[in-house]
Order: structure tokens, then C-alpha cells, then sequence
């Protein structure tokens, strides 16, 4: 699930990725003009998350994946 914030003068989308050592990880990004840009550029990332083809690295452990 997405979460939108308006950080100052700009919006912010927000998702959980995973657990990695036992706290939550969360991926941001900042800085859009609008709320309907935000939520379409995260609705995007989200999906690139779930299908697997996100090209940023994680620091999640075989084994927290597996516990996953």
C-alpha cells in the first residue's frame, strides 16, 4: 500500500519493502509538484517492487528473505 505526504511544498510517496534485521524498510521518494504525481510515480515504483524488476539494492540477508 502507497502512502502520500505532503512534505513542506512538495508530496512524497512511501511503501514498506520488507523486514530487514527485524526492522521495518520503507522506500521514499520526494519532491513531486502535485498529489496526482506522487501517487502515480509510486503506484509505478510500487508495481516495479512487486514484479521484481526494481533495479535499487537492497541489504536483505538470505535468510530474512527466506523468513520472508
Amino acid at each position: 500500500m502507497i502512502s502520500i505526504r505532503k512534505r513542506g511544498k512538495v508530496y512524497q510517496y512511501c511503501f514498506e519493502a520488507g523486514k530487514v534485521n527485524g526492522k521495518r524498510k520503507q522506500i521514499t521518494k520526494s519532491g513531486f509538484k502535485t498529489k496526482n504525481e506522487a501517487c502515480i510515480a509510486g503506484q509505478k515504483a510500487y508495481d516495479e517492487f512487486i514484479n521484481g524488476e526494481s533495479t535499487t539494492e537492497c541489504n536483505l540477508l538470505y535468510s530474512d528473505y527466506l523468513d520472508y
